[in-house]
């Protein structure tokens, strides 16, 4: 019976998606749409031979079955409505001060990549070797417990990704209409980039890669010259834990070319560790001492939240496998990152908001834990979970009455 919720509310819940996200796929495409989706949802792998089991028997071989799916991702342009709809639904979340983080990543292939199209030798930053692979490009909104895509783009091989950055910041700070801070971690800390950040007006946050610029006229390096800059004590909130902090702030300029821009110096020291960081456009050149104060707490709390968006990536990756797809042509690698995105976001987004259907999933989970985590290894994780969380679940109070003992005979043929 559990199995049975389960399916109904994945299956009702999945096509109200689709239908929202393919509004004018023709019958095919939606099909196909369809069965990929819900292959990848039930069994999170992108491997063409195991979608292609989702597909019923028939006079078609397994064999013509894979050609099938590798038609499919190959004919149909399934990444550009999955990127309009997580346009759509990501920016109506951001308000005055969200925080629409930024970050670089890419897939890599570990035992090679060659015969696949486009990609290019380069540095894998999660396993720390030189692999063939993309580039990765990512805005996530950090309004909720899980970060909300905003955008994930695959930018063919390693070479393109600055020009893209640019091009996926003019349009956040388009649509969102003077919104949101932006929050870049170090890999973005480039003159081109940030004196573009500055120029554009908008709140940006952008972390330090650079030490050594003399952004104080003093010719030291910025870490020296922030050491004697009196701090203050600040909570770092996120949506999913909180921080004692240190913060000091300096106003200085930013050298790019024949131009001085200014910007605002922000350290954050907590857990033994200090980040530096740009904060840009968050005042004006006559701010009083109480409002740059403001402007750097807010920046650090930025910054605070970004690490939302590597848990996106890395749940994207993990849950999905998308790094262990076998396919050669770009278009059907990029049609596969897509569904992934979009089964992230109905798992972490919408099922969870689906009011009744999603009670009754819930409970059916409870009514079958026991099943669920009898498993070795999903046993270790629970125990792993229930130790970071350190709370005690324990009801304080008068401690409840025993029951009696239960009477009533056994039912023959079952234990006592």
């Amino acid at each position: 019976m559990a199995q049975s919720i389960a399916q109904t509310v994945v299956e009702c819940t999945s096509k109200r998606l689709l239908a929202s996200v393919f509004p004018t796929l023709g019958k095919v495409a939606s099909e196909a749409a369809a069965t990929v989706f819900a292959s990848l949802l039930r069994t999170g792998s992108v491997l063409v031979k195991d979608i292609a089991r989702s597909i019923p028997d028939g006079a078609t071989s397994g064999k013509g079955r894979q050609e099938k799916v590798s038609g499919w991702l190959q004919r149909y342009d399934f990444s550009t409505p999955v990127r309009e709809y997580l346009w759509r639904e990501g920016k109506g979340l951001v308000g005055r001060d969200t925080v629409v983080a930024v970050d670089s990543g890419d897939i890599s292939k570990e035992f090679g990549g060659g015969g696949m199209e486009g990609m290019e030798m380069g540095y894998d930053a999660s396993r720390g070797v030189q692999a063939m692979g993309h580039s990765l490009l990512c805005a996530a909104v950090v309004s909720r417990r899980r970060a909300a895509a905003l955008r994930l783009d695959l930018v063919k091989g390693r070479r393109g990704l600055p020009a893209r950055a640019a091009e996926l910041y003019d349009e956040i700070v388009r649509e969102t209409g003077g919104n949101g801070i932006l929050v870049h971690d170090r890999g973005f800390d480039s003159e081109a980039f940030v004196s573009h950040a500055v120029r554009s007006r908008h709140r940006a946050v952008v972390r330090m890669k650079t030490m050594t610029r003399d952004l104080f006229g003093t010719g030291n390096g910025v870490e020296a010259d922030m050491a004697s800059v009196p701090g203050v004590r600040a909570v770092l909130r996120s949506p999913t834990r909180r921080v004692d902090a240190t913060v000091r702030w300096r106003e200085g300029f930013f050298a790019a070319g024949d131009s001085h821009l200014p910007v605002l110096v922000v350290s954050s020291t907590f857990g033994g560790n200090t980040l530096f960081l740009y904060a840009l456009n968050f005042t004006d050149g006559d701010a009083r001492p109480g409002e740059l104060r403001e402007a750097a707490v807010l920046a650090a709390n930025a910054y605070f939240c970004r690490w939302c968006v590597e848990v996106l990536f890395q749940d994207i990756k993990q849950c999905f496998s998308i790094e262990g797809a076998r396919v050669r042509k770009f278009r059907r690698l990029e049609n596969l990152l897509a569904f992934c995105t979009l089964a992230y976001t109905y798992f972490a987004h919408v099922l969870p908001q689906c009011g009744e259907e999603s009670r009754k999933l819930l409970k059916s989970m409870k009514d079958t834990l026991h099943e669920i985590v009898e498993g070795f290894r999903p046993f270790v994780a629970n125990v792993r979970e229930l130790l970071k969380l350190g709370r005690c679940a324990y009801i304080c109070g008068r401690p409840r009455k025993t029951k009696p003992p239960d009477r009533t005979p056994p039912l023959p043929g079952f234990p006592i």
